[in-house]
């Protein structure tokens, strides 16, 4: 289809815009106090440009096809299911679409060090893996905080009350309202640990948010390098091409470089 191929080279730009987008939407539920069920369905709008990004890998195709409709399908019914006890449904969608989005970031660090030709999308994808990264780090520490709601919290002073005010509404509210301040929460405190600012205003509680704390700390490290490195390869490959094509040019196509790929002083 014209319209996919399309889409296909700006893949990457279109993410991002969905990211920029979900974060606009919640910002703005915050200040116009928008209803809850748009603000928290809004995570479906990121899972269909990760699953439009991976058509174009005929490696990948069938894998995104047979795992991402399954995971869209649980994510839109787990928002209907009405909110009580262990939210087991929406731990479910949360997790899977965790998992799906691993596989959105293994794609984007696959193409960095096996394309020849870095474009401009490449470029937005590399940094948009980054920040699904942050994502799918976010939704594993939702699903800590509705096992344990003191999973993420603040220091033992009290010395952060706002913070304090939304872990007290999280552990006694069980609503949607409850449900978008555990992601903003998460969301806050995966991309500090990232990023591994770590400011202090919350702490990780319990093993399970502890070790998810380190292993992101750990991934985003991991993730920089071998998007640097990947680039940084591709750059050097393509500065090779352009002196071999630029000598070729000079001695008219006769001469070659020497044994190890470089052109005559």
């Amino acid at each position: 289809m014209t319209w996919l191929r399309s889409y296909f080279h700006c893949k990457f730009v279109a993410l991002l815009g969905v990211l920029v987008l979900v974060f606009l939407l919640r910002v703005a539920h915050r200040r116009f106090d928008w209803p809850a069920n748009i603000v928290e369905s809004t995570g479906v709008l990121v899972l269909l440009p990760a699953i439009l990004s991976l058509l174009d890998d005929r490696r990948l195709r069938l894998v995104a096809l047979a795992t991402g409709i399954p995971v869209l399908v649980v994510v839109v019914a787990s928002n209907l299911v009405p909110m009580e006890g262990l939210h087991l449904p929406r731990i479910i969608a949360r997790i899977l679409s965790a998992a799906y989005m691993v596989l959105v970031v293994f794609a984007i660090l696959r193409r960095l060090v096996t394309t020849v030709e870095v474009t401009v999308d490449d470029l937005v994808g590399a940094f948009v893996g980054y920040l699904m990264v942050g994502v799918l780090f976010a939704e594993l520490y939702c699903v800590a905080l509705m096992i344990e709601p003191q999973a993420i919290s603040a220091p033992a002073d009290q010395s952060v009350p706002q913070v304090s005010n939304v872990l007290e509404s999280l552990d006694t509210v069980n609503d949607r309202h409850a449900a978008i301040q555990r992601w903003d929460l998460a969301q806050y405190f995966s991309f500090v640990t990232l990023t591994t600012v770590g400011y202090g205003d919350l702490h990780p509680r319990t093993s399970l948010s502890r070790l998810l704390a380190v292993s992101e700390a750990i991934t985003g490290q991991f993730y920089l390098a071998v998007m640097v490195a990947g680039l940084v390869g591709v750059a050097a490959s393509q500065h090779q091409v352009r002196r071999q094509h630029d000598f070729a040019r000079r001695t008219g196509g006769h001469a070659s470089p020497d044994p190890t790929g470089q052109p005559p002083a």
